[in-house]
């Protein structure tokens, strides 16, 4: 039976005329935007229109790097680590079609490098395979129960590796918009929400799953790169465990599942106002295993659908822009190196194309989830998966319009000025139309 505070939300959600949904026993937002729909039936094999004698080439791994003693753990609050909840990897997927190629990594880190350092492993893994460092991704979990690492070193193994174990490929990709893993976590009213069983239908919510398929000629699964928005905060901040939290546990499991060499990558989004808070019933490392199970099934569900062909067009373009910083505050930490001056904070955006779709990173802040829904929306891509925390250091959280408007704690101490998120928009739209015009 439901509850009476979950009733007077639907109740208030449907005077408003809110899509909202019951999934899991909670009341969720529920997107008007409609996906392009999966076939019901099992994945097939598409190759018409395949040039004769062409195939995409893929390859895929993953490096473990745990410490094997106790750390400091980054997330929340420095922490030392008592022990190891699951393992940690970095995770790489490249793919080959002739003409082009690109390479995917998945950390499982709370932020990810300075510029210089990011612009380093990009040109080891250029020396060591070839592949053009605008063409190189490389996005953070944000785990909240991770630590510093050789993730440096990894990356070029985790790429090396997986450039050297391409084979004959075909790849095939899809979305769905699924339920029972995050929602918002800031009222409309710009409040948060830190708790668990806490339904919020009100706030806008980006539910889609997107997935890349990569299968080699005999149809056993290579590489599945999933992107998905929401905070890796199941655990909270007096976990002492390592752990990937749901979203490197979802990983783990589709890889066992899968069963081969199958390596799981999951691509964080805008999650900067997203997190478990709705679905999560407490903040225990059993809690994190059982939504990573939920996802990796609902990502398993999409990709049995997903159909796949033999070669597809490549491509990738990066650019630096700089984003409208607030007026100069001797209370914004020193740890955010990229502010240029007085008036801009440097943010590298990236676009990655795989046949008809885009792989679009908005860079290092944690945009909020409309950012990202906003540039889903007016995309041309058939397909369109936005990540955040990608490609460079930490710069605090870049909310919304929305969130600047109601004044939410974010946009209070957040260093970037009102107009940063619209001018993100429009200079992310911009090389995605410049993608998909080339």
């Amino acid at each position: 039976m439901m509850s009476s505070p979950q009733k007077e939300i639907i109740d208030m959600a449907s005077e408003r005329r809110m899509p909202t949904e019951i999934h899991y026993g909670m009341p969720v937002y529920v997107e008007s935007r409609r996906l392009p729909e999966l076939p019901r039936r099992p994945s097939e094999i598409r190759d018409e229109g395949v040039p004769e004698g062409r195939w995409l080439l893929a390859g895929a791994a993953r490096v473990d790097i745990t410490p094997s003693g106790p750390v400091t753990m980054r997330g929340f609050q420095p922490r030392q680590s008592t022990g190891i909840h699951t393992r940690l990897y970095v995770r790489a997927l490249v793919l080959d079609n002739g003409e082009d190629s690109l390479a995917i990594l998945s950390w499982e880190k709370l932020v990810l490098y300075g510029f210089e350092e990011i612009a380093k492993i990009r040109s080891e893994i250029h020396e060591r395979t070839g592949i053009p460092v605008q063409n190189i991704l490389i996005n953070a979990t944000h785990t909240h129960s991770g630590c510093e690492g050789p993730f440096h070193e990894a990356s070029v193994e985790a790429v090396t590796q997986a450039w050297k174990s391409r084979r004959k490929a075909r790849i095939g990709i899809g979305s769905k918009m699924i339920y029972g893993i995050g929602s918002n976590r800031r009222l409309p009213d710009g409040r948060g929400l830190w708790g668990c069983s806490q339904p919020n239908p009100e706030a806008v919510m980006d539910n889609e799953c997107g997935v890349i398929r990569v299968e080699d000629e005999h149809r056993n699964i290579i590489a599945v790169a999933f992107n998905y928005a929401c905070h890796p905060t199941v655990l909270g901040g007096d976990n002492t465990l390592l752990s990937g939290d749901y979203a490197g546990i979802s990983m783990t499991e589709i890889e066992r599942q899968l069963g081969g060499e199958a390596v799981a990558l999951f691509l964080q989004g805008c999650a900067g106002d997203v997190g478990t808070h709705t679905f999560r019933r407490s903040r225990t490392p059993p809690e994190a295993e059982r939504l990573g199970r939920r996802l990796a099934n609902k990502v398993l569900g999409i990709l049995q659908h997903i159909d796949v062909t033999r070669w597809v067009r490549l491509g990738g373009k990066k650019r630096m822009i700089e984003l409208p910083q607030k007026q100069p505050n001797k209370t914004v930490p020193k740890t955010i190196p990229p502010i240029t001056g007085e008036k801009t904070i440097k943010n590298e955006i990236q676009a990655l194309v795989i046949d008809d779709a885009v792989i679009l990173a908005v860079g290092s802040a944690e945009a909020y989830v409309e950012i990202g829904l906003r540039i889903k929306e007016a995309s041309p891509f058939k397909h369109t998966f936005v990540l955040a925390y990608s490609n460079g250091p930490w710069l605090g959280y870049l909310p919304s319009p929305h969130g600047y408007a109601v004044n939410d704690p974010d946009a209070k101490e957040t260093p970037f000025a009102p107009q940063a998120p619209q001018v993100l928009i429009d200079e992310a739209l911009k090389l995605v139309n410049e993608m998909y015009q080339g």
